[in-house]
């Protein structure tokens, strides 16, 4: 694989193409690490890492960098005991449902909603988010449309999360990027973010997605600056 390789595209906006654990030591610490990883249940072949999801899980947790909370979605069918690599100094917080409107069946399952499991801190205690809820508005077939990404999630959701569990300018990172959702989010809702894609493909439309959120909030400046090497030697 090629030497990580770093894009600034605005100031608190940046997003690495490479194998997040080799990314990880690098970053100092971060506010939130908020994810879609590749869940246990992933159908093999299905993206990197999908042959050893357990095992990505806890090397990339294994090089983390200190954070104050952690939110990681997951289907609803997914093993929450998949999460037993997260610290155990970030207290289990709550879980928290992603409904969609039109339900969809997995074999005798029924529903195909995402649930966030929140550890760690709580956001600033604000007017408006005394109470933090345990389920989002139920997101629309638009706010999930194809993107090129196998399993993209709904920016409805997303941006609802985002707003919950994270604060105005605090830093963002999520190691498993794909095609960029929570980057969207977290341009949309003032957050600093750093994130980490492996396949070049999916980097190139998370890259294109959140450059298109910069633009629509009007803190692109001029054009992205030029890519920045980054050396692991």
């Amino acid at each position: 694989m090629s030497p990580p390789r770093k894009e600034i595209l605005a100031d608190g906006v940046e997003i690495w193409l490479a194998d997040c654990r080799d990314v990880l030591p690098l970053i100092g610490r971060v506010d939130a690490v908020v994810t879609d990883p590749v869940w246990p249940n992933c159908p093999a072949g299905a993206i990197s890492g999908a042959d050893d999801p357990w095992g990505l899980w806890a090397t990339a947790w294994g090089v983390m960098p200190e954070c104050g909370r952690s939110v990681t979605v997951m289907r609803c069918d997914s093993d929450p005991r998949f999460l037993f690599s997260i610290p155990k100094d970030l207290p289990f917080f709550r879980s928290i449902q992603l409904p969609y409107v039109i339900p969809g069946y997995i074999g005798r399952v029924l529903g195909g909603d995402e649930t966030a499991y929140w550890f760690g801190s709580v956001i600033k205690f604000q007017r408006g988010r005394q109470v933090v809820p345990g389920r989002a508005p139920s997101a629309q077939p638009s706010a999930r449309p194809p993107n090129g990404h196998p399993m993209s999630r709904s920016q409805d959701h997303f941006d609802w999360l985002l707003h919950w569990c994270s604060d105005e300018d605090e830093l963002v990172l999520d190691p498993f990027t794909g095609s960029g959702t929570t980057g969207v989010a977290c341009v949309n809702l003032g957050r600093k973010f750093i994130g980490i894609e492996i396949e070049p493909k999916y980097y190139d439309i998370a890259r294109r997605r959140i450059t298109e959120a910069l633009r629509q909030t009007d803190i692109f400046i001029d054009k992205p600056k030029p890519v920045q090497q980054e050396s692991l030697l």
